[in-house]
């Protein structure tokens, strides 16, 4: 109300306009927030900002070529603006004009040679770079410690996959895809902001978890019954890759930003990965006629909500993903409907603490590219 009382008593002040829509957009109000920032640019075309922030809203609406030229008048208000150039690259890239959307790229790099971080959750950790060496030094000696026996050693594919995915997560067109992805899964299912927030764990930190005790005996029960490994909130796969290369077992994973889980397929698929026919019902694959005791390698990512995906099976899930509270209730109660006795869940947070049907198993602080130390909490099903 006081919003739309500033734009009423300073009808020509293109300030409260933007200021309104965006109050209007954040509580989900997206077609009023639209009428309001419309209704701004008629009193004043040229406002960087009130472009700016109505070319994201056309991004959102899948209307990029008319958003260019929203951010295109942006950019000339203020064409220092990192974030302007940002989303014009990220929306020239979308039409595929991609020498100008590089260029725009380009211009966001000069500008601010660390803008990248900000979007994959570096900018509390300043030892990233540090960690990710310590992670190439990991896998160089991994790999070579296998190369006597094959150059294709399943820690060398990893080793491969993860300086790939290094490389592809510090760029400005995957964070400008993801972005884009994000914003509409976002407007589409109402989740919290936090839900689609983009980070990742280094293989060291993920070693650091998973070489405990409690996890060694689950993998161990895990390839003995022929069960597999599960993430939910999988993004480009990270997660997925350490478990079936490291233990050589079947992998799923689960992700609703579709943009992501093409990366991940595709990286599967490069590395021969990607074998959907071993995932057959486990009953059937256990007594199915010539069936060996190999567990087989093997990768599957699905474009899917986490309450749609099927547990059936799995008996080491990790939990990679911010949740919210309403929203972690109910994948709660499905992990206690779906997951047998004795499965194991790895979270990011302690809200399966709230849980009966599990017990708190573990808990240990690693570095993640967000932190230099985070919380993970293994929970074991009752």
């Amino acid at each position: 109300p006081l919003l739309a009382k500033v734009v009423e008593m300073e009808p020509a002040d293109a300030r409260g306009y933007n200021n309104l829509g965006m109050a209007l957009e954040a509580v989900g109000e997206v077609e009023e927030a639209r009428k309001v920032l419309e209704e701004g640019l008629r009193q004043d075309g040229s406002h960087y900002s009130l472009n700016y922030n109505y070319g994201k809203m056309l991004l959102d609406l899948d209307q990029p070529h008319v958003a260019i030229e929203h951010f295109a008048r942006a950019a000339a208000g203020a064409p220092d603006h990192p974030d302007v150039l940002f989303y014009l690259g990220t929306a020239l890239r979308h039409v595929g004009r991609h020498p100008e959307s590089r260029s725009a790229f380009a211009a966001v790099e000069r500008l601010n040679p660390s803008y990248v971080y900000r979007y994959i959750n570096t900018e509390t950790n300043h030892h990233y770079q540090e960690f990710v060496k310590d992670e190439v030094v990991l896998l160089d000696k991994a790999c070579g410690a296998h190369t006597n026996v094959s150059g294709n050693s399943s820690i060398c594919l990893l080793r491969s996959i993860v300086s790939k995915l290094r490389k592809l997560e510090t760029s400005l067109e995957f964070i400008g895809d993801r972005q884009m992805d994000g914003r509409k899964t976002q407007m589409v299912t109402g989740y919290m902001k936090h839900s689609f927030a983009y980070g990742s764990t280094f293989y060291q930190s993920w070693l650091q978890v998973f070489n405990n005790k409690v996890l060694v005996e689950g993998v161990e029960e895990m390839r003995r019954s022929r069960k597999l490994y599960g993430v939910l909130g999988s993004s480009i796969g990270w997660h997925v890759f350490y478990g079936a290369l490291t233990w050589q077992v079947r992998a799923r994973g689960w992700e609703i930003l579709c943009s992501q889980v093409q990366i991940a397929q595709s990286l599967a698929r490069s590395h021969g990965l990607d074998n959907q026919s071993l995932y057959t019902p486990l009953v059937e694959a256990a007594s199915a006629p010539g069936a060996s005791g190999e567990i087989g390698v093997a990768t599957q990512f699905e474009c899917l909500d986490a309450l749609q995906a099927d547990l059936t099976g799995i008996h080491v899930l990790v939990l990679a993903f911010s949740r919210d509270v309403d929203l972690g209730a109910v994948l709660n109660r499905k992990m206690a409907g779906e997951l047998k006795s004795g499965a194991l869940v790895v979270a990011w947070s302690r809200i399966l603490d709230a849980q009966p049907e599990f017990e708190r198993a573990a808990v240990y602080k690693v570095a993640v590219s967000w932190s230099d130390s985070w919380g993970m909490y293994v929970y074991r099903r009752r």
